[in-house]
């Protein structure tokens, strides 16, 4: 049975991390080291955690480093990792206490490098739950023979790895960044020789107020386009953007175009929308990427499909009242 090590980035969630750590040290599949780096947390986090160390002292690894950000702290385990696996938990979510089980399986029947679970979102601010299912292809394979794989979210924490795609010195997390997930995962993608997916909800995402993704700091969504320059950068360098074009400029309509503008229009007033979205219309302009006949554009949902064709039409004020309506 081969050691799985799991690695949990700490940084002010002493709200969370008792259900975090009660879904590890639970787990089905007992070989695992528990790597828990506090990254300079002021909180009382290391408290927590100090107790859960003492109480299961052979799954809990405690480290405490100075403040460097969720990609160094993520750095740091991987080089404490002494698993032949890793994974990634973001503090404040938590796990089914199947999940290393399952995906270790998935990794061993199908003799992969990655492997990957569905996910629960779980909206904190309205206390509700959904399921996100990945697209799962007919067979386990690589990302050359399905790359459709791509298209699935390039979240760190629902997947289980080989070690060894984190040996290459550039197939770390990028420091100072965030979007770091999408700087990464789709150049491990492109490494690993096999994809094998667990089609059940495993790993619960915690959406709540403060984090990257809701965040109201139009400088931080605007990190998203430096983000695409570093992953379109690393594909055309290793000679595959011709072969993945289209599933990369989805990407960017998806994650650029429509989910990082909309909430730089929600958190701009209406005088000054224009001015804080240019970055992404200019960046969509000098890369030639299509958001009206890329034929990817049919996966979207309605309301993203309504999203766009209104950003399409530049009707961002109209656009803001609706989601302020929705709100």
């Amino acid at each position: 049975m081969d050691k799985i090590s799991i690695v949990v980035p700490v940084y002010n969630v002493e709200k969370y991390i008792v259900r975090n750590l009660k879904s590890l040290v639970k787990q089905t599949y007992k070989n695992i080291e528990i790597i828990v780096v506090n990254d300079g947390s002021p909180d009382n986090s290391q408290k927590i955690i100090d107790k859960f160390q003492k109480k299961y002292p052979d799954k809990i690894k405690s480290y405490i480093k100075e403040n460097g950000g969720l990609s160094d702290a993520r750095n740091y385990g991987i080089a404490k990792a002494t698993g032949k696996f890793i994974m990634f938990i973001d503090s404040d979510d938590y796990v089914e206490k199947n999940i290393v089980e399952e995906l270790y399986n998935s990794i061993k029947e199908n003799k992969s490098d990655i492997a990957i679970c569905d996910i629960y979102d779980d909206y904190e601010m309205i206390n509700r739950s959904g399921i996100y299912k990945n697209y799962i292809p007919k067979s386990f394979c690589d990302i050359y023979t399905d790359k459709l794989q791509l298209l699935n979210r390039f979240c760190t924490w629902n997947k289980l790895f080989n070690i060894e795609l984190f040996k290459d010195k550039n197939m770390l997390f990028a420091q100072n960044k965030i979007y770091e997930d999408l700087r990464l995962i789709p150049k491990l993608y492109l490494k690993a020789n096999k994809i094998s997916y667990v089609n059940k909800p495993l790993y619960h995402y915690i959406i709540r107020e403060g984090s990257v993704m809701t965040s109201s700091n139009i400088v931080k969504n605007l990190d998203i386009i430096s983000g695409f320059e570093d992953l379109i950068g690393y594909y055309k360098k290793e000679k595959k953007y011709s072969l993945f074009k289209d599933e990369l400029e989805y990407l960017v309509v998806d994650h650029l175009y429509i989910a990082a503008q909309v909430r730089v229009i929600k958190m701009s007033k209406a005088k000054d929308i224009r001015k804080n979205i240019k970055p992404f219309l200019e960046y969509i302009e000098n890369n030639n990427i299509d958001t009206k006949n890329n034929k990817y554009l049919t996966n979207l949902s309605k309301g993203k499909k309504l999203v766009l064709k209104l950003l399409n039409l530049h009707c961002y004020r109209l656009l803001k009242i609706i989601l302020k309506l929705k709100k």
